[in-house]
C-alpha cells in the first residue's frame, strides 16, 4: 500500500504542529516497514526525518498545507503518484484529490470560531474565517475519517458539522512531549547561559491574540515591584513582538522581559522548562497545547486557563485562572511563587498524571486509520 502523509510542518521551529507531524512520522517509521510512504516536505526544510528504505521524503513546491495555493493545486501534485491513503496533517484536503482514502488531523477551529484571535487585522480575520468555511468543509466532507486532536476539539466540530460526526475519531497528543527527560549541566547556545534570568515565568509558542501573552506581561506588571527578582522569558515564534515590547514599556517591565531570538535545541527548551519557576498558559483558545506536556514532565508546574481544552489536556494537573481576569491570574502568579508546597503539589500532580496516561500510542491509533473499511 502507498500511503502519503502531508508534513510540510516539520520546520525549524519548535511548534506544536512541527512537533506533532515529527512524532507521527518517526513514529510510524518504527511500526511499519512493510507499507510504501511518501511524505510531503517543505521545500525549505531537506533534513531527513527517517532513514527507513520505505520512507520516501518528496519536496513539495507549493506553501504550507494551510495555505491557498495548496487547497487549490495540492493534488497536482499527489495525484500523479497513485496513492492509496492520503493523510493531511492539518486539516486541508486539496480540492480534485485522488486516494482511496483520505485521512486528516482536525487541530481547531479557531478560523470558523474566533479568528479574531488569531489575526490583529480585522480584514484579514474575516479572509481567513471565509476561506476557513469553504476549504475546511469541503475538507471535512471530502475524508474518510476525521482525527480530533482532543475531546474539546471533537464536541465542537459536531457542533458546526451534526451530519459529520460519524467521521470523527479522537485521537490525543497525549504522547508527543519529551519521553527523555535528561538534559545537560548547560544551555546549547552560551549566551542563553549569561543572559538568562535566575527566576523566570515562562512562556513558549507563538504570540498571537489567542495565547493570550498580554494577559501575562499586565499579571505580571501587578507584581514586579513586590518580587524585583523575577522575570518573563519569552520562546517561540515571535508574531507580536513590537506590541509585546510597546506592552511592557507601557507598564514598566520593559527590563524584565526576555525575548529568546534564537531557534532552541530541544536540550536548551528542556532546560528553559526545567528552571522556570512556572509556565504561564492561559489562553483564550487551543485546540490541545502540548507545551503543557512537555512542562508536566519536566517538573515545571502549570498555571492554564480554565478553557475546557487546556484542561483536559492537562488532566486536572495544573492551576487554572480565567484568562480575562488579570488580578486573578496575578494572585496564583503570586502564589506558585510565594508557597512552595502549593508549587511541589503542582509538580507531583502533573508527574501522576503522566504516569496515568503512559501507555497511550496516538502512532497507532492513528495508522488503525489507514486501514480502517
Amino acid at each position: 500500500m502507498k500511503i502519503c502523509i502531508d508534513a510540510r510542518n516539520i520546520r525549524q521551529s519548535p511548534s506544536g504542529l512541527c512537533r506533532y507531524a515529527m512524532h507521527i512520522v518517526q513514529g510510524l517509521a518504527k511500526i511499519d516497514q512493510e507499507n510504501e510512504y511518501i511524505i510531503l516536505r517543505d521545500k525549505r526544510f531537506r533534513k531527513r526525518i527517517v532513514e527507513n528504505e520505505n520512507f520516501k521524503d518528496v519536496y513539495d513546491p507549493l506553501k504550507d498545507t494551510g495555505s491557498v495555493q495548496n487547497a487549490l493545486f495540492g493534488s497536482f501534485v499527489v495525484n500523479p503518484m497513485k496513492v492509496d491513503v492520503f493523510h493531511s496533517l492539518n486539516q486541508v484536503v486539496p480540492y480534485g484529490l485522488k486516494a482511496k482514502r483520505i485521512v486528516t488531523t482536525l487541530h481547531d477551529l479557531m478560523w470558523l470560531e474566533a479568528a479574531h484571535l488569531s489575526l490583529d487585522n480585522p480584514w484579514m480575520a474575516r479572509g481567513a474565517n471565509l476561506l476557513a468555511r469553504t476549504s475546511f468543509a469541503y475538507s471535512y466532507r471530502r475524508a474518510d475519517t476525521i482525527i480530533s486532536i482532543s475531546q474539546a476539539t471533537d464536541t465542537i466540530f459536531k457542533h458546526h458539522y451534526p451530519e459529520l460526526g460519524h467521521k470523527s475519531t479522537v485521537i490525543s497528543h497525549h504522547d508527543v512531549f519529551f519521553l527523555d527527560p535528561t538534559t545537560t549541566e548547560r544551555f546549547d547556545l552560551e549566551d542563553l547561559n549569561k543572559e538568562l534570568p535566575g527566576q523566570y515565568i515562562f512562556s513558549i509558542g507563538n504570540t498571537k491574540p489567542y495565547k493570550n501573552v498580554d494577559g501575562i506581561l499586565k499579571a505580571f506588571a501587578k507584581i514586579a515591584k513586590s518580587k524585583p527578582d523575577l522575570h518573563v522569558v519569552i520562546v517561540g515564534r515571535m508574531d507580536r513582538r513590537p506590541a509585546l515590547q510597546s506592552l511592557a514599556a507601557e507598564l514598566g517591565v520593559e527590563d524584565r522581559i526576555y525575548f529568546v531570538k534564537q531557534q532552541v535545541s530541544d536540550n536548551d527548551l528542556k532546560l528553559l522548562f526545567k528552571k522556570a519557576a512556572f509556565l504561564a498558559f492561559p489562553s483564550f483558545y487551543e485546540g490541545y497545547g502540548i507545551p503543557i506536556l512537555e512542562s508536566l514532565s519536566l517538573g515545571c508546574p502549570v498555571l492554564g486557563s480554565t478553557v475546557d481544552v487546556v484542561v483536559e489536556t492537562s488532566g486536572g494537573a495544573a492551576t487554572y485562572v480565567d484568562p480575562h481576569d488579570i488580578e486573578a491570574m496575578s494572585q496564583r502568579m503570586a502564589k506558585i511563587i510565594d508557597q512552595p508546597d502549593f508549587r511541589d503539589s503542582l509538580v507531583q500532580g502533573g508527574y501522576d498524571y503522566l504516569d496515568s496516561i503512559r501507555d497511550y500510542d496516538s502512532v497507532r491509533m492513528t495508522h488503525e486509520t489507514y486501514f480502517d473499511d
